[in-house]
């Protein structure tokens, strides 16, 4: 993870304006691959990183998943959807990432929506800022993390181990990164998420 994002800082704070800088940073970092994988020219990214800020500024209720809002961003330049321009994305991202993002595209998650926010009541209102739904497997050995862009399943999991290392009694979960598409987010992040 400190190669993916080095010097990260975890905020001590949870709420929107905390959360801002990590992803202003997962946005810059997944720019950097897409740019990296020539998805995205140099001259594309600072004004999609620009109105992502701006619809960040504006957002109420979840905060917009950055790959999403790039995703229908392009999809106006190219002739693909929205869901073919994530598509995209998310296979460059795998194989940029070196496959430590794996695709669920097999059903929901199993186990408990609420498992691993009750264990640890802090883990939700980061989870659902970043956009990674999350469920433990089993007792709180094995969490299973999901999101649209695999640079925030991963940084969502580098959280995850940080705060159940912190609050264990030593025994460190195996902490997996997924991504998967659209629907199956939108279903997720609606049943992990909403009021």
């Amino acid at each position: 993870m400190s190669a993916l994002l080095p010097n990260l800082q975890l905020p001590a704070k949870t709420d929107r304006n905390s959360m801002r800088p990590v992803l202003d940073r997962i946005a810059g970092t997944t720019v950097m691959y897409l740019q990296q994988g020539d998805y995205l020219a140099e001259s594309e990214s600072a004004p999609l990183l620009a109105a992502y800020g701006e619809k960040l500024a504006a957002a109420s209720g979840f905060m917009p998943d950055f790959l999403e809002f790039a995703a229908e961003y392009q999809a106006q330049k190219h002739a693909l959807t929205a869901e073919g321009e994530l598509a995209r994305m998310q296979r460059l991202l795998r194989n940029s990432l070196n496959d430590r993002v794996h695709c669920w595209s097999f059903g929901p998650l199993s186990g408990r929506a609420s498992a691993l926010y009750e264990h640890c009541p802090v883990l939700r209102p980061v989870c659902m800022a970043l956009g990674c739904p999350a469920i433990l497997a089993g007792e709180t050995s094995i969490v299973h993390v999901t999101s649209l862009n695999p640079v925030s399943a991963l940084a969502a999991s580098f959280w995850i181990s940080q705060e159940l290392n912190r609050t264990s009694e030593g025994d460190a979960p195996f902490v997996f990164s997924f991504f998967t598409d659209l629907p199956a987010w939108q279903l997720l992040m609606q049943r992990h998420f909403a009021p």
